[in-house]
Formats: C-alpha cells, structure tokens, sequence
C-alpha cells in the first residue's frame, strides 16, 4: 500500500505540477511560430513543382494514400493545402479558433507529407515529433490563454496547473522516449555493431559523401568532410559511443530541475543534429525548435516583452 502510495504521489508530482496555464499558452505560440519555418522547408520540394503542371500518378504511394485511394498528385491542391497549412499555423499562433486550426494543421500535414513520402517512395519521420506535440495541444486547454479565444468568448483566465502541466509534461515524456527509443531500433536492426568505428555509420557516411552525383569528367562530388572522416574509423567509435550516451540518456534530462543544465544538453543535441546534417545529410535540422517543451517561456517571454524588444527597436529606430 505504502509502494503504491509512493507511485501515485511521484506520478502527480511529474505530470500535474511546474506549469501554469501562461506557460501552455506561450508555449502554443512559440511553438507555432517555429512550425512556419518547419513546414516551408520540409515541404519545399513540392512547392518547387509547376503549380499548374500536368498531374502525376504516384508509383509508390505512402500507406494511408493508399488505404484512402488517393493515387495521383494535383500540384494546384498542393499548393492549395500548403496555403491553408500556413494560414491555420498563423491561427493557432494568434490563437483563434485554437482547437480547429490544430486539427487543420494536422491534416495539411498528413497530405503534404504523403505527397512528399509517395514521390520519395520512403517514409520520413521528421514531421512525427512536432505532430505529437499538435496532437496534445489539440487535447489541452491551450487555447484559453494568450489567445483570441479567450478574449472574444471571455474566457476567465483559471487554467488550473494541472490542466497546464500534464500536456507540457507529456510532451517532454514523448520525446525523451522517442530518442531513447531510436536506440533501441537501431540494436535491433544492426546490433550493436551499430556503434563500431567501422561499422553502419561509417557506411553511411561514404555513402552519403558522394549522393551528388558525378561531375562531367567522370568523378565523384564529394562531400569532403563526411569523406575524410570516414577513413578514421577511431573518431567515428568516439561520435557513435557519444551519440549512444546521449540517446540512452536523454530521460535523465526529465529529472534535471537547473534551466542550465537543462539549456548545455540541448545544445548538445542540437550540435548533434546540425553534425549528422552536414555530414550525413540526415535532414533533422530543424527539430530543436520543440525543445522549447523543456523550458517554462513566462520568463523568457517576460525578458523578450521588457528588454529585447524595446532595445531591437531603439536599435532599428537609431538605424534608420
């Protein structure tokens, strides 16, 4: 009895305090203003096409295109969804109609990464954390503060912080276990061979080093660095066994309460995508925009509102 006690207590005490409804609030604005720059570039290869080209019919649909029949690709409606996308984005930011934008996004989504996926003919995960986090904000109460919602339908400022915290918490709990997880995925598909100096990354790395095709002389455009550093297969155990601790580790960062500590491990993972970027062309570049979920932004948005804004428009100002 006493065991359980001590279960529900440490499971309140993780997924219903540290968060006020200010927070949620923020945090759905913030977060939305980092999904305009994610959907432009994630997207930016369907926009690339002719607008009023010809359709084409998709040789390797993604799943659920074919679950839903969909078997060409209209440019125009892409083009179309995309817009929608970006306007329903802007919506949630201002925080109108919160609850019908969200689900307008996640749908805009879905469609625009099956065009993508089915021309790629592969699946790419890049959309699945910040869809999760769409998916909780859809469930919580994060439209009734710092929103138009809550100022057209006077909505009373009372987001308790339990209805605050388990969504915010819940975020975090998600994608420390989505890299967690990646660890194990990767042991299951290679072993733990995985991890050796010469092993799947130093594949990966020759292979991605010359994806840019053949210059007209016959020889390789190489990506120097991923090159080089595939001939040293001593750095790359050194990367990989980094790259285990951090994934392995990535929990713990729920137990870290000093916003410091808290701030020198994103970096470090933030570092860690921009590497596997350049050098694997492993395309998680922008992911760290929902790191946010690990940090309570009523300060930072305090700071930005009192300080950094008033001293950019003095700057401009003087400027001008």
């Amino acid at each position: 009895m006493a065991a359980a006690n001590t279960i529900s207590r440490a499971w309140n005490q993780f997924f219903f305090t540290g968060f006020s409804g200010e927070s949620l609030g923020l945090l759905r604005m913030y977060i939305g203003c980092g999904l305009l720059f994610f959907h432009t570039y994630q997207f930016a290869t369907v926009l690339s096409l002719n607008p009023i080209g010809a359709m084409h019919f998709f040789i390797a649909p993604i799943w659920y295109f074919k679950l839903l029949g969909i078997q060409y690709h209209v440019p125009a409606l892409s083009f179309g969804m995309y817009a929608i996308l970006m306007g329903a984005t802007v919506s949630m930011i201002l925080g109108k109609n919160t609850r019908t934008s969200i689900l307008v996004i996640i749908l805009c989504v879905f469609y625009l990464k099956g065009v993508r996926d089915s021309f790629a003919g592969d699946v790419h995960h890049r959309e699945i954390i910040p869809m999760q986090i769409l998916f909780l904000f859809l469930l919580s109460k994060c439209g009734e503060v710092h929103s138009r919602d809550a100022r057209q339908r006077h909505i009373p400022a009372g987001v308790q912080e339990w209805e605050a915290s388990w969504p915010i918490k819940t975020m975090q709990l998600y994608v420390a276990l989505f890299y967690f997880w990646s660890v194990i995925a990767k042991v299951r598909t290679s072993g733990w061979v995985w991890f050796a100096g010469e092993g799947k990354i130093q594949e990966v790395l020759i292979l991605r080093s010359v994806r840019w095709g053949v210059t007209d002389q016959g020889e390789f455009l190489k990506n120097g660095l991923s090159f080089e550093l595939a001939q040293h297969p001593e750095l790359i155990q050194i990367f990989s066994i980094l790259v285990l601790a951090f994934e392995l580790g990535f929990p713990l960062l729920l137990l870290i309460k000093s916003v410091k500590w808290r701030l020198a491990f994103i970096l470090g993972v933030t570092t860690f995508h921009i590497a596997s970027f350049v050098l694997m062309d492993v395309n998680f570049l922008l992911i760290p925009f929902v790191y946010l979920i690990f940090f309570d932004l009523v300060p930072i948005h305090q700071w930005l509102k009192t300080r950094a804004w008033p001293l950019f428009r003095r700057r401009l100002s003087m400027a001008g």
